[in-house]
């Protein structure tokens, strides 16, 4: 008899037997789609060596990550060389309000809850300082152009240009954005990246590890000669 159905068991043993073309298929998918995505945007990223610039910080730790580089007016009161101006991204009920634990996980990851914009002025970058090691430190030359976009985006970020809270050297204000499962301190810097240019696809920063890995391939990018480096589209 014709059967226009398959038994669970047939569909289990199909599966199965066809896995490894899944995970095959699944990972060109990937790679394709991620070449595709983190490219240079053509115009600003990657600088020839004599070009003027700005130098942007990119620190990871375990759970953060932040975005600094020189401030333009550094705080005369202070008795150090250089001082960050240095931006982040956190959950308010969790950062500044002591939500945490496994009800804090499960609301800051799986609805959209309010966030605050982190500044900070600091002596040190955030990977130098951080409490939660191990930490990462990536460091990219930024055409003025793309140094302007990557500001005005962190700028447009705030919603009330009033601070909410004050804790030792940095200040938090409102987010435009919510905070959720697609939309961390991970996406929040790497929107603010992609900016200035970096071939950094939010849609891949979605923890510690691919973030880390496509800042990886941009001083890759870097360190090839100028005719390798792929250009993009700028949106």
């Amino acid at each position: 008899m014709n059967r226009s159905f398959r038994t669970p068991q047939t569909i289990l043993f199909l599966l199965r037997s066809n896995s490894h073309v899944m995970v095959v298929a699944m990972v060109l998918s990937a790679s394709v789609l991620l070449s595709a995505c983190a490219l240079p945007v053509e115009g600003l990223w990657p600088l020839s060596l004599d070009s003027p610039a700005r130098t942007i910080f990119v620190s990871l730790d375990t759970w953060h990550a932040m975005i600094a580089f020189r401030a333009d007016t550094p705080d005369a009161s202070r008795f150090t060389p250089h001082e960050y101006e240095e931006w982040g991204y956190a959950e308010r009920a969790w950062y500044l309000e002591g939500h945490t634990g496994l009800t804090g996980i499960v609301r800051a990851l799986f609805w959209p809850t309010e966030a605050v914009v982190e500044i900070g002025r600091c002596d040190r970058v955030w990977a130098d300082r951080t409490p939660q090691p191990p930490s990462d430190l990536f460091t990219f030359r930024v055409s003025d152009e793309g140094f302007r976009r990557l500001a005005r985006h962190l700028h447009e970020s705030i919603s009330v240009d009033a601070p909410i809270a004050s804790v030792g050297q940095s200040t938090f204000y409102p987010a435009v954005r919510s905070y959720h499962l697609f939309h961390t301190c991970h996406q929040y810097a790497a929107h603010a990246l992609r900016e200035a240019g970096l071939p950094i696809s939010a849609f891949w920063a979605f923890n510690r590890t691919s973030l880390a890995w496509q800042l990886r391939r941009a001083v890759r990018l870097i360190e090839k000669p100028p005719t390798d480096i792929p250009a993009g589209e700028s949106r």
